[in-house]
Parts: structure tokens; sequence; C-alpha cells
């Protein structure tokens, strides 16, 4: 089992879930406040919902960049100073998030049945922590 060998070498596990529309999803806690993310390695950023920027204590700065979503899709998002993420009480990192409208994303998971999403843990924060996905086990390993 993967869990044996990468705990042993310093690696954390992050257990995740499997939507109705086949997404891997995570409970995490973004300043000590609990929300649901789907887990998108080909997300260059991390993104919260921009009507949850309150909720999760997030302090947005002024500027307003365009971000490309699937497709030619262009998203204005807001960056925020960075935020701590834990795990339970496993504390993971810091990260800057990106805050957009992700009405369109949410609408379509709940057209496939699936939880909606208060934001998209990216490669940004996969590549910063080690990540490794398994999806056998439904597991998110990350080198802290």
């Amino acid at each position: 089992m993967l869990k044996n060998i990468l705990e042993p070498k310093g690696y954390t596990s992050i257990r995740l879930k499997k939507t109705k529309s086949q997404h891997l999803v995570a409970q995490l806690e973004v300043n000590a406040v609990e929300g649901l993310f789907l887990i998108d390695t080909g997300a260059s950023n991390s993104c919260i919902r921009a009507d949850k920027e309150v909720y999760f204590e997030l302090i947005g700065k002024d500027k307003t960049l365009e971000l490309s979503g699937a497709g030619s899709e262009k998203l204005e998002a807001k960056p925020t100073t960075k935020s701590n993420i834990s795990y339970g009480t496993v504390f993971l990192t810091k990260l800057t998030f990106f805050l957009l409208d992700m009405d369109s994303i949410n609408n379509s998971l709940s057209e496939q049945g699936s939880e909606v999403i208060d934001g998209i843990i990216g490669a940004d924060f996969l590549k910063k922590t080690n990540a490794l996905i398994d999806y056998k086990s439904k597991k998110l390993f990350l080198k802290l």
C-alpha cells in the first residue's frame, strides 16, 4: 500500500472523496474555516469563490487579473494575501488564492449531481507540497 511507503518518508495523507462527476474533492481549512475543494491538476492556480472572501477571512488585493479558464474562457480574478491551509490539526502551507466567480463551475457540478465546491486546489499547491494522488485509495499525499 502506498501509504506504508510514503508516510515513513514524511508524507501526510488527506482523504479524498470521488464525486458523481468523477472529480476528487477534499475537506480542507483555509484560515481555520472548513470548505470543500476540488483537486484539479490542470488548474495552474488555486481559487476560491469570490462570494466566500469574508467567510474564509481572506484579504483580497486591490488589483484584478485576467486568468484563462478551460478553452478560451477568460476569468477576472483577484489575488489574496497568503492564507493558512490545514487539514484537521495539520498545518499544510501558506498560499495565495485567486477570488473568482465560480457560478458556472458549480452549476455544471450541480447538473451532474455533485456537491457545490468552495474552491479549487491547483498545481501551485500540488507542486509546493510535492503532492501524489492515489486514486485507488482516494488519498492525496503531501510532503510538508
